[in-house]
């Protein structure tokens, strides 16, 4: 196994212990948990950019690669996605937050992952038929915006032990990143399928 999929296979094992660690609102620990969940939310997310830039530097890209790597960051962030509805429905009511605001982000993770699984499909009917796919701008800015937003709301619950204005401008910052990365998302899946018409046709083979 070469560099970049053992930075693939670290990805994925990464995620249950973000996952384990967003849960951990254990007594004092409960204060930095998501300071930890954070840091490994992000070295998760650097090796996705490590091992794509390695692997087509070097040219060690793989079929192993081009099926775990796209597995690992749905998993990663469908994860991710899922415990921020997880998290905003429990905290809303100790950060005095609108109710308006855990109901969209619930929108946009559920929109977001529902893109990611039209995606996958999408993407096997056009393999099937010889049909190359590749990422368009929008769908890597959805990425990139995600991810921020992703990682600045996983930090607000812990910020606000610190500093309840801080917390506030980081929340609307991450907020807007993934409200922005859903709009995103919908453009480029909206986009893939104007610029691809003939994956769903019958007629091809």
């Amino acid at each position: 196994m070469n560099l970049p999929n053992k930075l693939t296979m670290l990805r994925l094992l990464l995620i249950p212990f973000f996952v384990a660690l967003v849960f951990l609102e254990v007594g004092e620990f409960a204060k930095y948990n998501d300071f930890i969940a954070f840091g490994v939310f992000a070295i998760a997310s650097f090796t996705d950019f490590l091992d794509g830039y390695i692997a087509r530097k070097y040219n060690m890209v793989t079929d192993f690669g081009k099926l775990f790597d796209s597995a690992a960051d749905k998993l990663l962030c469908g994860s991710a996605l899922m415990l921020l509805i997880y998290v905003y429905a429990i905290v809303a009511i100790t950060l005095e937050l609108s109710i308006a605001f855990t109901i969209c982000i619930t929108v946009c993770s559920i929109i977001i992952i529902c893109r990611e699984l039209f995606m996958t499909a999408f993407r096997s009917i056009a393999a099937s038929k010889n049909i190359i796919i590749a990422a368009d701008m929008p769908g890597k800015i959805k990425t990139v915006a995600q991810m921020i937003g992703i990682c600045a709301l996983v930090l607000v619950p812990d910020l606000a032990y610190i500093n309840t204005i801080v917390a506030s401008v980081i929340f609307y910052i991450g907020f807007t990143a993934l409200a922005f990365g859903t709009l995103m998302a919908i453009l480029s899946c909206v986009m893939y399928l104007c610029k691809y018409p003939t994956v769903f046709s019958e007629s091809m083979k």
